[in-house]
């Protein structure tokens, strides 16, 4: 009996120091320099659009400037969008381009993280710090567009967006934060932030090492990224444990910040994020309390508040981003 004990023992500690020592993505640095862009506003839309046109990215994902009434030069605000993990800029299309519309505004929707491009090229160069050069090269082209940058963005666009305004205090006007990615609400997300995670992500890829996901609704295939590298979804949870916390990010915020996200009742919620922790994070933050709102949305029906593709209400969410820009 003590022979068995003994040999269990030996085998569970072999096994657990397997898993302990299993191979993990190193810990991302997010450096602080913003990159230098064009002084004029045209030149930076100009580069823009010769940019994307060298990557084989799908027809209407890629990222642009609009600016208001067409007329190339800067504006009191600037709004940035910066997209969810797995969409592009319509994951919040029409209300995007609606608020900069209303406040008169150029807007710069990024494209990140190697997201929007023809299979397999989807998300192959997604890593925590290139998301992060890009989310800090889509701030410096948003200082370039206007005198205030407002930050908009859904999902793990949150993510990035709270990191900028937590680094950057002085060059981010406000945020608006639909449904940010602070906690994933999937089922066993967390595995792959320990070690062995790239090989679970490849076990979920399957024999292509491509992970493939569905929608239901009409046109979501063309502006969502139905087929990527399934590797992106462990640089996904590095990118999220790395920076949501009190200490990296939420302590450090200090700008006016409206989060927004879907709850009816517990029946009838977000299932993509965990929206319990919002509370919490917000509470974190050093934002003045008249600036800091966090408020749930009854009708949209989906993670995704903005996108007329996904969302079942687009008036709820634009209202609510206006009235508290302009209260700020």
């Amino acid at each position: 009996m003590k022979k068995r004990y003994w040999l269990f023992l030996i085998l569970l500690l072999i096994v657990g120091g397997a898993y302990l020592l299993g191979p993990r993505v190193p810990e991302p640095i997010y450096d602080t320099a913003l990159p230098q862009v064009p002084g004029n506003v045209q030149a930076i839309a100009d580069q823009i659009v010769a940019r994307e046109a060298d990557l084989p990215v799908r027809e209407g994902n890629a990222a642009h400037v609009r600016f208001y009434n067409k007329m190339p030069e800067r504006t009191k605000y600037a709004v940035v969008y910066l997209h969810g993990f797995g969409a592009s800029y319509r994951d919040a299309y029409p209300v995007n381009y609606q608020l900069a519309d209303s406040l008169k505004a150029n807007l710069f929707a990024a494209r990140w993280g190697d997201h929007g491009l023809k299979p397999p090229h989807s998300l192959v160069g997604f890593t925590a710090e290139s998301a992060w050069a890009e989310a800090k090269e889509a701030l410096a082209i948003g200082k370039a567009l206007g005198d205030k940058v407002i930050i908009l963005s859904t999902s793990t666009g949150g993510t990035l967006a709270m990191k900028l305004a937590a680094e950057f205090p002085d060059d981010v006007y406000a945020l608006v934060n639909f449904s940010p990615n602070v906690k994933d609400d999937m089922p066993g997300a967390w595995l792959l932030g320990t070690p062995w995670g790239e090989e679970i992500a490849t076990l979920i890829g399957g024999f292509d090492g491509q992970r493939k996901v569905d929608y239901e609704e009409p046109r979501a295939d063309q502006f969502f990224d139905t087929s990527f590298v399934a590797s992106a979804l462990v640089d996904l949870q590095v990118l999220v444990k790395s920076t949501m916390t009190a200490e990296a990010t939420f302590n450090k915020i200090k700008c006016p910040i409206l989060t927004l996200y879907y709850y009816k009742d517990s029946f009838n919620e977000d299932e993509r994020v965990e929206v319990d922790v919002y509370p919490k994070i917000h509470i974190a933050m050093a934002t003045d309390t008249m600036f800091n709102e966090l408020k749930s949305l009854p009708k949209p029906g989906t993670h995704f508040l903005g996108s007329g593709i996904m969302s079942e209400d687009l008036a709820g969410p634009l209202g609510e981003a206006l009235r508290f820009i302009r209260s700020i």
